[in-house]
């Protein structure tokens, strides 16, 4: 029936996140993640450059500007639940941070 108007309800909008967690008694049985923030960004799927390739920069941005001690940190960009909160992981950085910089894994490689 071409006179007849459906209206169909739309999908909710997906939001994404990128966060940032202090890793808290990291490689242990007791680890766990200090949520230290949670910033919403837009997600457009025409743009070349998404917020996954920038997570690590900008992670390593906060890390500076905050002022953060010595430790392990998370950072992940997800899609955000009803609360706000992180909820599907789809992309993740592991960074042993300094204080000031982030560190690097030591070559163990030896020659000969």
């Amino acid at each position: 029936m071409l006179s007849e108007i459906r209206w169909f309800p739309r999908e909710p909008e997906v939001r994404h996140a990128l966060s940032l967690c202090r890793v808290v008694d990291a490689s242990t049985r007791d680890e766990w993640y200090d949520l230290l923030g949670v910033i919403r960004v837009p997600v457009r799927p025409q743009t070349p450059e998404t917020p996954h390739d920038r997570l690590r920069d900008w992670a390593l941005a906060t890390l500076r500007a905050g002022g953060y001690g010595f430790g392990r940190y998370y950072a992940s960009l997800s899609t955000l639940d009803q609360d706000g909160e992180p909820d599907k992981l789809i992309a993740e950085e592991n960074i042993n941070w300094s204080g000031s910089e982030a560190l690097v894994p030591a070559d163990r490689s030896t020659d000969g």
